[in-house]
């Protein structure tokens, strides 16, 4: 059996969303992937996706949203961080816009790669239900907590960190 971790989602942020979300509710995540699998088995999934192959993979409704280059008129806020890429594109934002789904109980935010950034969530916040909890995969990385907190700033919600991967705003 696959396990959780590296790639994926913690086991941690598994039993946190079991903790904080009963089974049967609907989460929109951005990026899929192993923790997808597992989350399925309890919950309603909807998944941004940039990857062609893992669109259909596991038992969600998938929004396929190849990755959009960033130029001079699509920006996205710069997330700095010690060891941390630019930020280089995001989901094609016409397709996330026109493709959410008009209910969730939960975000997680765990794409794109850190070879793109997330940075374009935090442009497009207001287009996302801010009045569930959000959780965020990979704070490790500088620029993923960067946006969690540029998050919890924007919507003036505290952020806390669950582990060293994890955090969440409720």
């Amino acid at each position: 059996m696959n396990k959780l971790g590296g790639w994926a989602i913690q086991e941690s942020c598994l039993n946190f969303i079991k903790q904080i979300l009963p089974e049967g509710k609907t989460i929109l995540e951005l990026g899929s992937g192993l923790g997808t699998d597992y989350l399925s088995k309890h919950y309603v999934m909807y998944s941004i996706e940039n990857y062609k192959e893992w669109v259909g993979v596991y038992k969600s409704t998938y929004i396929y949203a190849p990755i959009k280059n960033y130029n001079n008129e699509w920006t996205t806020p710069d997330l700095p961080g010690e060891g941390s890429p630019k930020q280089t594109g995001w989901y094609d934002p016409d397709i996330v816009k026109n493709n959410l789904p008009t209910h969730y109980d939960l975000i997680l935010v765990d794409g794109p790669n850190g070879m793109f950034g997330r940075g374009g969530f935090l442009k497009h916040l207001d287009w996302f239900n801010t009045n569930v909890p959000i959780v965020f995969d990979d704070i490790n990385r500088e620029a993923d907590r960067q946006l969690m907190i540029k998050v919890s700033e924007k919507i003036g919600k505290p952020y806390i960190e669950l582990d060293k991967y994890t955090g969440y705003i409720l």
